[in-house]
């Protein structure tokens, strides 16, 4: 991640685009890093729902392509105009939350094509956990979010919350190779300064379970890195366990190793990492 130089935020105008913004604002102005607003405007394929194969003459099929198409043109104008106007209020946004340097970027296209290539140049990527059009679907993340998640190799933010500064935070590890790397980032490269780190394994063998978290508070002996508490959680379902620790010492944010590149649908539905997804009410910060 050495070659990572910016925060990007990629925000929808969905009911989280505020608080992705502010999370951006947030670890622009704490890591000193430019913060990159995005907004991608989908391609927008309104003549795909229509059936031209009927019993309708070949100039009247023409008419109906062509207005189809005015349609879409017409749709495609709209999205523009209002993703722009939303990117010049959050920008005014973070500016006032003292974000280090904002810009604004729209593309037209998708979600992963358009980030991927600039993967180098990204610190941390900031999604909001349902875009615009999964908002209230509480068993979903929407495809472009899931194959973000699955294939880019750069921390991910996952924002289901109004912002709030994060002063406590859990890091799940259970000494699986997604665990350790995440330690690494966290204690190599961390995105947070001064707060309160919960170091979490959840087990059923207690001597196991405090032979990883010593090995795994080794890493955090390091003059930048502050507070750190240790605690085994005996037996339980891992993820309910997790969340009951979350709830119980008001946890602001929760970072963890992410799954590997399967879909979280197919193979790993039902996998510690989906099940964290979608049952957490608090940020996650994939790290893989």
């Amino acid at each position: 991640m050495s070659g990572a130089k910016k925060i990007m935020a990629c925000v929808d105008g969905s009911a989280l685009s505020e608080a992705v913004c502010d999370f951006g604002a947030f670890f622009s102005k704490t890591l000193h890093l430019p913060l990159e607003l995005l907004n991608v405007v989908e391609h927008l394929h309104v003549s795909a729902q229509t059936d031209l194969s009927g019993n309708i003459g070949l100039g009247a099929r023409d008419d109906l392509l062509e207005s189809l198409i005015d349609e879409e043109q017409g749709e495609s104008k709209k999205a523009i105009i209002k993703g722009k106007t939303m990117l010049l209020n959050l920008k005014e946004r973070a500016l006032t939350q003292e974000a280090h340097e904002v810009k604004i970027v729209q593309k037209h296209g998708e979600l992963y094509e358009t980030i991927e290539p600039h993967k180098e140049e990204i610190r941390l990527l900031i999604l909001g956990l349902r875009g615009r059009d999964h908002e209230g679907n509480v068993h979903s993340i929407g495809s472009q979010v899931e194959e973000l998640i699955r294939t880019l190799n750069v921390p991910i933010l996952l924002v289901n919350e109004a912002f709030h500064e994060p002063k406590k935070i859990l890091i799940a590890y259970d000494g699986s190779p997604s665990s350790k790397k995440a330690l690494e980032i966290v204690t190599q490269e961390p995105l947070l300064g001064e707060v309160e780190r919960h170091l979490i394994h959840v087990g059923k063998n207690r001597e196991a379970s405090l032979a990883l978290l010593r090995e795994a508070c080794a890493l955090f002996s390091k003059p930048h890195i502050h507070t750190v508490q240790s605690i085994s959680l005996q037996g339980g379902e891992a993820v309910e366990s997790l969340l009951s620790y979350q709830d119980k010492n008001e946890i602001d944010l929760i970072a963890m190793g992410a799954f590997s590149h399967s879909r979280i649908r197919d193979a790993l539905f039902g996998s510690f990492t989906s099940k964290m997804i979608f049952k957490t009410t608090k940020p996650l910060l994939l790290l893989r």
